[in-house]
C-alpha cells in the first residue's frame, strides 16, 4: 500500500485544497488565456467570487448547478466556486442539443444553469430558454456575457465584492460533481464524484514528475474529464501554469506552445493528424513539449507524435470519469515498447483486477477479461439509478467497467475492446442504444443496430444497421440530415447501411454483434492507414 502522507490532498475537500495551492504557489501564473494572466492568488479570489454569486442565490449544500460553456476562464471559476462550497456542479457537453441537455439538467436536478450569453459559437442561452418550460426545478438561468433576453440573470466578468462570502464544503466524501457517461445504456449516467478529485490529481502528477515548472497547453473542451480531472487540476496541484485555448487550431496551437514555454499537451486524434501535416519549420515550435497524453491506444497515431512531433514522452493511460479518469499509466521515460502497447500499472492506492466475466475468477496474466476497479477515487454512483449502480459496483466494492484488458507479469495493463456495445469517438463515450431510439423515431424503420468500427483519426465510428419497413427505403444521406439536428455531433454514425434482417440470439432476442459485423463490414469502406 502506498504511504499516502506524501499526498498532501489526501481527505482535502475543493475548498481546502484550493487554499492550499494558492497559499504555496500565490504568485505563480495559474492560468493563460487570450493574453490575460492569473496567478493563483487571483484565481482563488475568482472562484470565491463565483461562488458567492451562486450563494446569493440562496442556492446551498446539494444544489445542483448545471455549467454549459465553451473553454473559457469562468468554467473554471464556477465549477470550482460551485463545488468548493458544497453545490454540485453539473458539467455539460458544448454538442448536445437542446433535448439532450434538458435531459441532463432535469435528470440531475438543477436548480441553476449557466451558460454565455450573445455571441457564442451557438446559441446556449437560445436553447436553454426553448426547454425551460420543461424543467420545473430550473430556477435560474445565468449568463455570463450581455443578453436581450428576459428573465435572465446577467453576471459581469468582474465586481460583486460586497457579497457575502459563501461557506466552505466541509465532507471530503460529499458528492461535488456530476459528469454524464453514456456508457452502453440507452440514456446517460451521472457519475456523482467527491472532492477526491486533488488527491487523484496529485496521484497522477506522479508518473511524468511534473512540478511547478511545467505548464500545460489545453485545447481540448473544458467539460470533459480528460481536460478538467485529468488536466486542470493535476498542474494546478503542482503550482504549475495551464494556457487555456478557446478552440483547437494549428496556428495558434504552435504559437502558444513556442511563447508560452509549454511543456505538456493534451492531444485527441484529430489534432494530431492535423499538426503532424504540418511543414517541419511550424512542427518545430512545439520543441519545449516533453510529454504528450494522448487519447488514443493506435500505434500509427502514437508513433505520430512521438517521430513527427518529436514529443519523446507519448502517454496513454486507462481510466473512466466513474474512477476520476486514469487508474493506471505508465512513466513518461519508461521504454517505448511499454508505453506504446500498454496503458500502465496502477495509481497508487488503486486496486485493479481483470476477472474472467462469467466466472468472476481472476485471470492469469496475458488472459483477456474484464477490468474490475476498486479505490478511494471511485464514484458514489449514478445520480437516481440505483439499479444501474448496483450492477456497476459490487457488494465488495469492486466497479465493473465492462473492457475487456490483460494484465501482464509486470503489472502493466493493455486494453483490448470493450466488453459491451458502447464505443469511444474522439474520446466521447458513445451508447450504441440511444442513437438507436433516435433512429427509431423515423417512419421508415422497422429495425435498427448500431455498432462501433475502428477508425485510425476518430477511435471508433458508429456504424447504424437499419431494417425498413416493408415498401420503404433508407438513404444515408437522408438519415444523416434527419438525425443532425438530434444528436450530438460525435453521436452521429458514420455510416448507414441497409439491412434485410439483424441476427438474433434465439431465446433471448439479442442482437448478435459479431454476425451482424461479418455481414456489413464487406460493403462498408476499408480502414485506411494514416498517411
Amino acid at each position: 500500500m502506498t504511504d499516502t502522507s506524501l499526498n498532501p490532498f489526501v481527505g482535502a475537500t475543493y475548498a481546502s485544497a484550493l487554499r492550499e495551492i494558492a497559499g504555496r504557489f500565490g504568485d505563480n501564473v495559474a492560468l493563460v488565456y487570450s493574453g490575460r494572466r492569473w496567478t493563483f492568488s487571483e484565481v482563488l479570489q475568482e472562484i470565491d467570487r463565483a461562488a458567492a454569486r451562486l450563494w446569493s442565490l440562496g442556492l446551498r449544500a446539494g444544489d445542483k448547478v448545471s455549467i454549459w460553456l465553451p473553454n473559457r476562464p469562468e468554467f473554471l471559476w464556477y465549477w470550482l466556486g460551485a463545488s468548493r462550497s458544497g453545490l454540485v456542479a453539473v458539467v455539460l457537453n458544448t454538442r448536445l442539443k437542446a433535448d439532450e441537455a434538458a435531459y441532463q439538467i432535469g435528470q440531475s436536478d438543477s436548480v441553476a444553469v449557466i451558460v454565455p450569453g450573445d455571441g457564442a459559437f451557438r446559441d446556449f442561452l437560445g436553447d436553454v430558454m426553448s426547454i425551460r418550460d420543461a424543467l420545473p426545478m430550473l430556477r435560474h438561468v445565468i449568463a455570463l456575457d450581455p443578453t436581450s433576453a428576459s428573465d435572465v440573470i446577467v453576471w459581469p466578468a468582474a465586481g460583486d465584492e460586497t457579497l457575502r462570502p459563501a461557506l466552505e464544503a466541509s465532507d471530503p466524501e460529499a458528492p461535488a460533481l456530476i459528469s454524464y457517461s453514456s456508457g452502453t445504456t440507452a440514456l446517460p449516467k451521472g457519475a456523482l464524484i467527491t472532492h477526491c478529485v486533488f488527491r487523484k490529481a496529485w496521484d497522477i502528477g506522479i508518473r511524468v514528475d511534473m512540478t511547478e515548472r511545467d505548464r500545460l497547453i489545453m485545447a481540448i473542451p473544458l467539460f470533459g474529464s480528460m481536460a478538467m480531472m485529468n488536466g486542470i487540476l493535476p498542474f494546478w496541484a503542482r503550482g504549475a501554469g495551464v494556457v487555456l485555448a478557446e478552440r483547437f487550431d494549428t496556428d495558434s496551437f504552435t504559437a502558444l506552445v513556442q511563447e508560452e514555454r509549454c511543456t505538456m499537451a493534451h492531444l485527441l486524434p484529430p489534432m494530431i493528424l492535423a499538426l503532424a501535416r504540418l511543414p517541419d519549420v511550424e512542427i518545430a515550435r512545439l520543441a519545449s513539449l516533453r510529454v504528450g497524453f494522448v487519447l488514443s491506444n493506435d500505434q500509427e497515431i502514437l508513433a505520430l507524435v512521438a517521430d513527427r512531433l518529436r514529443i519523446a514522452g507519448v502517454m496513454t493511460g486507462y481510466g473512466l470519469t466513474e474512477f476520476t479518469t486514469v487508474a493506471t499509466r505508465n512513466r513518461w521515460d519508461d521504454p517505448r515498447e511499454a508505453r506504446f502497447e500498454t496503458q500502465g500499472y496502477a495509481l497508487p492506492d488503486v486496486e485493479i483486477r481483470v476477472v474472467d466475466p462469467e466466472t468472476g475468477a481472476d485471470c492469469a496474466p496475458g488472459t483477456v477479461g474484464e477490468v474490475l476497479l476498486r479505490g478511494y477515487c471511485l464514484m458514489k454512483g449514478y445520480y437516481k439509478k440505483p439499479a444501474e449502480t448496483a450492477r456497476a459496483i459490487d457488494k465488495d466494492g469492486w466497479f465493473h467497467t465492462g473492457d475487456g484488458a490483460f494484465l501482464r507479469a509486470d503489472g502493466r495493463l493493455t486494453f483490448c475492446y470493450r466488453l459491451g456495445d458502447g464505443y469511444k469517438t474522439n474520446g466521447f463515450n458513445v451508447a450504441p442504444a440511444e442513437i438507436e431510439s433516435a433512429i427509431r423515431r423515423h417512419p421508415d424503420v422497422a429495425d435498427v443496430a448500431v455498432y462501433g468500427r475502428r477508425d485510425p483519426a476518430a477511435g471508433e465510428v458508429g456504424v447504424a444497421c437499419i431494417v425498413p419497413r416493408e415498401g420503404a427505403g433508407i438513404e444515408e444521406a437522408a438519415m444523416l440530415d434527419f438525425l443532425r439536428p438530434i444528436l450530438a455531433s460525435y453521436k452521429m454514425p458514420r455510416h448507414v447501411v441497409s439491412v434485410p434482417t439483424l441476427p438474433r440470439t434465439a431465446g433471448t432476442g439479442k442482437v448478435q454483434l459479431f454476425a451482424l459485423r461479418e455481414q456489413v463490414e464487406p460493403s462498408l469502406p476499408k480502414v485506411k492507414a494514416l498517411a
